[in-house]
This record gives C-alpha cells, sequence and structure tokens, in this order.
C-alpha cells in the first residue's frame, strides 16, 4: 500500500494503530454476513428436519473466507470516515 495519495497527498496511516478501526469494521460486517446467511440456513434445516451437513459446509469456511475478501473494503470505508472527520490539512499535504 502506498504512504500517501498521490492526487491529494493525504497520508493513509496517519498514526500508530490507524487500521484498527478497519479491522473492527470488518469483524462487524463478517459477523454481520455470517449471522444474515447462517441464521436462516439453521431455521429452515430446524423446520424441515434436514441433516445439518450443509449448515456445516456453508457455514464453516465463511468466518476464514469473509475477512479476507472483505479486508481492502473495510480499509477503504474506514479511511472514508476518517476522511470525512479530518480532512486533509493543508500542511499535511506532500
Amino acid at each position: 500500500m502506498y504512504e500517501r495519495c498521490s492526487v491529494c497527498g493525504w497520508r493513509f496511516e496517519r498514526e500508530p494503530g490507524y487500521w484498527t478501526g478497519a479491522i473492527a469494521l470488518n469483524l462487524v460486517v463478517t459477523e454481520l454476513l455470517i449471522a444474515i446467511v447462517i441464521v436462516p440456513l439453521a431455521t429452515w434445516l430446524a423446520l424441515t428436519q434436514q441433516p445439518i451437513t450443509l449448515l456445516i459446509a456453508i457455514g464453516l469456511p465463511m468466518p476464514f473466507i469473509l475477512p479476507f475478501l472483505f479486508f481492502r473494503h473495510a480499509k477503504s470505508f474506514w479511511m472514508s470516515i476518517d476522511f470525512r472527520i479530518h480532512p486533509v490539512d493543508p500542511e499535511e499535504r506532500r
């Protein structure tokens, strides 16, 4: 990842521990997506008396795959939130 934006000069990692918010955002979105998929699937399997192999096949890899798929998006979303709260100062440019 680049240190600064080539257009506006905004420093991406503004302080130590800056990406902690992106990690938390990634965790929350991953947990929500898992809950949105697994809870209805588990309910449907319980109501229809189906075996839970489908639930295991879908639910087991999700906590491992989703954080990797969403991490770049979480970082950019976190930067956009921070950019709205703390815009680029003129002395921060280049």
